[in-house]
C-alpha cells in the first residue's frame, strides 16, 4: 500500500463526508475516544512512516459506513489498501470499477444502444472517442462554479465548503483567476463568507470562462465530424 494513495483516498473520503480534518477526528473517536490526533492527521497527509493499523483502518470504515452516504458505505479494506481500487463498488459493480459510472448511467446507455428505441451507441462510441479529455475537466470545473455560486447565494456553508473542497480546481483557479481563488481558499479555511457580493460577480466570470471554452471544443468537435471522410 502506498502512503500517499491512501491520503489521496481518505481526501477523497472527507470530502465525500463534507468534514475537515478536525471534525473526522472527532467522528473517528466515537468509534474509539482513544485514538490520536496525529493517527489520523498523519494518514491524512500522507506522512505515515508506516501503514496504519487495521484497528485505525476499522475506525475510518465504521465512520463511513455508519454516516449517511451511501456511496460511503461500500467503503472497505480492499479499497483503502489496493492501489489499484479508484473507485467505490456500486451494484452494477463490474462495470463500475471499469469506467466508474453510476448504475443509472449504464442503464441509460444500455437503452441508448437498444434498437427498438434510440440505436445512439455508433454516435455515443464516437463522440466520446474523440472528445479531447480535457473537456471533461472543463465540465466538471463549469459544474462546480455554478454549484458554489448556487450555496453562496444560499449562504450553505457546509456545502459550499464541500464543493469548494477541489485541489484540482483550486489549483486552477489559483493559475488563472488568483483573486478568486484568495477568496475561495479563504472561504474554505475559515469557513466564513467575505465579500460576498464581489465573489458572485467572480464566479460569474469564471463560468463564463469555461462555458467559452467548452463552447469552443464543441465547435472543434462538429469540425471534426464535418471532416471525417
Amino acid at each position: 500500500m502506498n502512503n500517499q494513495e491512501l491520503a489521496y483516498k481518505l481526501k477523497y473520503i472527507l470530502h465525500e463526508l463534507g468534514m475537515n480534518k478536525t471534525e473526522f477526528l472527532n467522528a473517528c473517536r466515537i468509534f474509539s475516544p482513544s485514538i490520536s490526533k496525529p493517527t489520523i492527521l498523519n494518514a491524512i497527509n500522507g506522512k505515515n512512516t508506516i501503514a496504519p493499523t487495521v484497528e485505525t483502518l476499522s475506525i475510518i470504515i465504521k465512520v463511513c459506513q455508519t454516516s449517511s452516504n451511501e456511496k460511503l458505505k461500500y467503503i472497505s479494506y480492499d479499497f483503502l489498501l489496493n492501489d489499484t481500487i479508484q473507485e467505490i463498488q456500486a451494484n452494477n459493480a463490474q462495470v463500475y470499477q471499469e469506467i466508474g459510472l453510476s448504475d443509472e448511467v449504464i442503464n441509460r446507455l444500455k437503452q441508448y444502444n437498444h434498437p427498438l428505441y434510440y440505436d445512439y451507441g455508433n454516435i455515443i462510441n464516437f463522440y466520446l472517442y474523440h472528445i479531447p479529455n480535457h473537456y471533461w475537466k472543463y465540465l466538471e470545473f463549469f459544474k462546480i462554479t455554478c454549484a458554489i455560486k448556487n450555496s453562496l447565494i444560499k449562504e450553505d456553508m457546509k456545502t459550499l465548503w464541500q464543493r469548494i473542497d477541489n485541489d484540482a480546481y483550486l489549483a486552477y483557479l489559483e493559475y488563472n483567476f488568483k483573486n478568486v481563488y484568495q477568496l475561495l481558499n479563504n472561504i474554505r479555511k475559515n469557513k466564513q463568507i467575505e465579500n460576498k457580493e464581489t465573489l458572485l460577480r467572480f464566479l460569474e466570470i469564471v463560468k463564463q470562462h469555461f462555458k467559452y471554452l467548452l463552447n469552443e471544443l464543441g465547435s472543434d468537435f462538429y469540425q471534426l465530424i464535418e471532416e471525417e471522410k
